[in-house]
């Protein structure tokens, strides 16, 4: 499968290095956490800080309870990274540095309270950068939880592989497709197409059963 020899596969080269493009969140966390493991090198934790929003009455969830809420688009409370590894902007961060959402970055040394990095594509391409700690504050209005979660991670989460709307806008000289599901739609499967440069740089795995067409 495509992501059977990453690690081994992963070079000095950003150029070089193959992300994998996937519809869901769920299973680019799985195998991002699985690669991950077999990557050299000692991890280091990140964890969060997380409070209820001021302004809300409800104050009386304890901590252990708020660290396992994950809201989309807002980071996890565990960030679990190692030097060396791709990860990727969740937030703009600082555009005039090119510290922007979706900015593809790699590890360069694992500090305690910020990540320098490098980023990997466009005009700033081995440019150097710190990623810090920044607030994120849950949406009031389509809110599933009875409170406004304030969080305060590291913005950023590995980038072995990536959701294909995470991808939208970028070009990488290679790229994998691994399909476990069907795209949502034709527009997502041109959205993952249309990353890569040329068709020698593609390689897609699809598991999901396919209907067998009538004769």
């Amino acid at each position: 499968m495509l992501v059977e020899n990453p690690v081994e596969e992963l070079s000095d080269d950003d150029e070089e290095l193959r992300p994998e493009a996937i519809p869901t969140n769920a299973v680019v966390q799985r195998i991002n956490e699985a690669v991950a493991q077999r990557l050299e090198g000692v991890s280091q934790e990140y964890l969060s800080t997380d409070t209820v929003e001021e302004d809300e009455e409800v104050n009386y969830f304890e901590q252990e309870v708020l660290h396992t809420v994950n809201i989309n688009g807002i980071p996890p409370h565990k960030l679990t990274l190692k030097k060396g590894a791709p990860i990727m902007m969740m937030q703009n961060l600082n555009p005039d540095l090119g510290l922007c959402n979706g900015t593809y970055l790699r590890i360069v040394e694992l500090k305690p309270h910020v990540i320098h990095a490098t980023i990997m594509t466009g005009e700033r391409q081995g440019q150097h950068v710190l990623t810090p700690r920044i607030v994120f504050i849950s949406d009031g209005e389509a809110r599933v939880f009875p409170f406004r979660l304030r969080r305060k991670p590291i913005p950023v989460q590995p980038a072995f592989a990536m959701t294909i709307n995470k991808g939208q806008g970028q070009t990488v000289q290679n790229l994998g497709l691994y399909l476990s599901t069907p795209c949502f739609s034709h527009g997502q499967l041109y959205v993952a197409l249309s990353r890569v440069t040329s068709r020698p740089k593609f390689k897609a795995l699809i598991e999901y059963p396919q209907l067998e067409e009538e004769d």
